[in-house]
């Protein structure tokens, strides 16, 4: 997220997550949302752990979107994050990795598209 990014959302309890960010759209990013739902939220809840969502937009008026989970079995940070024009609905980048709890490092990343 730039600099210069107008926070639309922020989210740091599950419920409203899912009941305002998912279901009544408000995150506003399906090929996020998509990703979301196939990789991280199938998982058990026990498993993965919300922890925040932001929603920005960014100056030259893309559509950010950043979720961080807990995952309790690898013991990492997860972060899915992405980028969408809204008036195209071009998506410009989707990404998820994992940062390791004690050091703060990247030990996984893949970009999504």
């Amino acid at each position: 997220m730039g600099q210069n990014a107008d926070l639309i959302h922020h989210y740091t309890e599950f419920a409203s997550f899912e009941a305002e960010g998912l279901q009544k759209g408000e995150i506003d990013f399906p090929e996020f949302e998509k990703v979301l739902n196939d990789y991280i939220l199938s998982q058990p809840k026990e498993t993965m752990e919300f922890k925040e969502c932001w929603v920005y937009k960014e100056q030259d008026g893309l559509r950010t979107v950043r979720v961080d989970f807990y995952d309790h079995n690898l013991k990492n940070d997860i972060r899915l994050w992405g980028s969408r024009n809204p008036e195209d609905g071009q998506v410009k980048s989707l990404n998820v990795d994992a940062l390791d709890v004690s050091t703060n490092e990247v030990v996984y990343e893949r970009k999504l598209m």
